[in-house]
């Protein structure tokens, strides 16, 4: 394992062990002082002078250098006991952090996962929902996640009973990308009803978790929980929700964070649609018929971040496409169709490379998508 990844998590273990302060204040002190024994080089007035620090902090931070030896093998331990388990872990100071996690004012500087993570995270859309969802919250939500999955974005939920397992399902069932975000540790599954999901969740995604391994599912996990699955993704859509309930609690988060949130209009008589017709008459959310809908808000910030990226890595031939796009946008033509394992093979580019090109490429109107993953040029 990458040294500078075993220090990152043991500076972050440490710092967690430390009294009164959180998620927010320890990032300050982490992206200063990146490994413990830094830290333990300053002096009481160089430790002040960090922002967020003051005396009652700065002497619960000397109380656990007193407790060195110990701290530091309760992280080897830590580190041994996710080895074995295979679960892995990345710090608030790691590159492979999700990216718009990395963005939120709380932040948790550390997160465990089964399975693995992705760079397509950036541009994933959360979904949740009632535990209790009607026909019409299922078809629903079936029908967007199926969508999404057509476009290759991946969806984020917190796999609970309900809405969040149906939109892992189809994300799987469609081979997308989810990442299920727990309220206990990766390792002790709730709820035990959705095993065999979590199992194939991990196969192709990722399980996530803020909170150690073996930790149990309390209840005042799940709002921390449900800041995560809003923070991770551009945006959020509440299928169904009543008046009441975690679903309201993860489109405060969606808001506070400043992420687009969005809400599936429902009969004005059901309970079931009391949540999202009030974000949406209080002009709290945006109304979704389907997923032109979401990706008209969300177009220019998920084509922003695709060429960011691809602009740190990839010289472009010319400035409107750049090589994947040149390669694809060759192979497509103005008259026949052109399926997805066609355009892989005749590119010599993976589906999941093709699908996030293609998708940059509709933004630009440069190609549609047709039903069955059959592409045209415009």
């Amino acid at each position: 394992m990458n040294e500078s990844i075993v220090e990152n998590f043991s500076l972050i273990y440490f710092l967690k062990n430390v009294n009164s302060i959180g998620d927010v204040r320890i990032r300050k002190i982490a992206e200063r002082y990146n490994t413990i024994d830094a830290l333990a080089r300053l002096s009481k007035e160089q430790l002040l002078m960090i922002d967020g620090i003051n005396e009652k902090v700065c002497q619960e931070i000397y109380i656990q250098f007193d407790k060195i030896k110990d701290v530091k093998a309760s992280a080897e331990i830590m580190i041994s006991k996710c080895a074995e388990k295979k679960i892995g872990f990345t710090t608030i100071l790691d590159e492979d952090y999700p990216f718009n996690l990395r963005n939120i004012y709380d932040a948790p500087v550390l997160l465990y996962y089964l399975g693995n993570l992705s760079r397509k995270d950036s541009y994933s859309i959360s979904i949740v929902g009632t535990r209790t969802p009607s026909d019409y919250g299922r078809r629903v939500c079936v029908d967007i996640t199926k969508e999404l999955s057509r476009k290759g974005i991946p969806v984020v939920s917190g796999l609970a009973i309900g809405i969040d397992s149906i939109a892992h399902n189809t994300c799987v069932e469609n081979e997308n990308l989810t990442y299920a975000v727990l309220g206990s540790g990766v390792d002790n599954l709730y709820p035990p009803d959705n095993r065999i999901l979590y199992n194939r969740i991990i196969e192709t995604g990722a399980v996530i978790s803020e909170f150690d391994v073996g930790s149990k599912a309390e209840k005042v996990n799940f709002p921390r929980r449900n800041r995560v699955v809003s923070g991770i993704s551009l945006g959020t859509i509440i299928v169904e929700s009543g008046a009441k309930g975690g679903s309201l609690i993860t489109a405060e988060f969606a808001l506070d964070q400043n992420k687009e949130l969005f809400a599936i209009p429902g009969n004005i008589n059901a309970r079931n649609s009391e949540g999202c017709n009030n974000l949406i008459k209080k002009g709290y959310a945006k109304l979704v018929m389907n997923v032109d809908d979401i990706l008209s808000e969300l177009s220019f910030k998920i084509e922003d971040i695709i060429e960011n990226k691809s602009e740190k890595t990839i010289e472009k031939e010319n400035p409107a496409l750049n090589i994947f796009e040149t390669k694809i946008y060759s192979v497509l033509n103005e008259t026949e169709p052109v399926n997805v394992d066609t355009i892989c093979e005749l590119t010599e580019l993976n589906v999941s490379d093709c699908l996030v090109n293609l998708l940059t490429m509709e933004f630009k109107g440069l190609v549609s998508q047709l039903p069955g993953k059959y592409f045209i040029r415009k």
